[in-house]
């Protein structure tokens, strides 16, 4: 019956790669649009001089929204197991904690740093550096406690070249926060990093 996927003793089946991995990036584009939304839930509070999107703070319903729409597509294709897709939530939510936090201690470890020299221009240098390396570095760990997370459910992510795929796609993302925190303008990262870090879990729940 139609309604047939909504029961817990369904098995899941996969769709072709082609909608699975458009699906999820669509999921991804939705859950950054809300992630840049102002929302009353508590944000991130961020150290002193970490200006991570010009910003003492980073929001927690971006993590939310992100992991609730990653649990739901593997709940949706690939197990019905609410344990397992309550772990890919947390994991993936730990994941943008994790992420927010390495991009604020490397951007701050780099302005405080003597690289570049003294000379003028070498502090907008550090800024331009710690916004890059730390985007590049954080994208790479939330994409990595993502496909963790994705992992549990899905056996195929946990494939080397599978969830390396979901990281390196992490870390290309990340570059958005240089962008994104010039323009003070979160979705400029946001959209982008969750919409192909969700496209290359759905691309590699079906390259097994």
């Amino acid at each position: 019956m139609v309604w047939d996927f909504l029961k817990d003793d369904t098995v899941p089946r996969l769709a072709s790669r082609a909608r699975i991995v458009l699906t999820m990036a669509l999921v991804g584009v939705l859950t950054g649009l809300i992630s840049s939304l102002p929302t009353p839930l508590p944000s991130i509070r961020l150290e002193e001089d970490g200006l991570v999107l010009n910003t003492a703070s980073s929001p927690l319903h971006a993590g939310l929204a992100f992991a609730i729409g990653v649990a739901i597509c593997m709940w949706a294709w690939v197990s019905r197991d609410v344990r397992k897709c309550l772990l890919t939530f947390t994991l993936v939510l730990l994941g943008w904690l994790a992420a927010v936090n390495t991009a604020n201690d490397l951007y701050q470890i780099l302005i405080g740093s003597g690289a570049f020299g003294t000379e003028a221009g070498a502090k907008a240098t550090r800024e331009v550096s710690g916004l890059i390396v730390g985007g590049v570095v954080a994208g790479g760990v939330g994409g990595g406690l993502s496909a963790f997370g994705a992992g549990i459910p899905a056996a195929a992510i946990r494939q080397p070249r599978n969830w390396a795929l979901i990281v390196l796609a992490g870390a290309a993302a990340g570059v958005m926060l240089y962008p994104a925190a010039m323009l003070r303008m979160p979705y400029v990262l946001f959209v982008p990093w969750q919409a192909l870090v969700a496209a290359s879990i759905g691309f590699g729940l079906t390259r097994r």
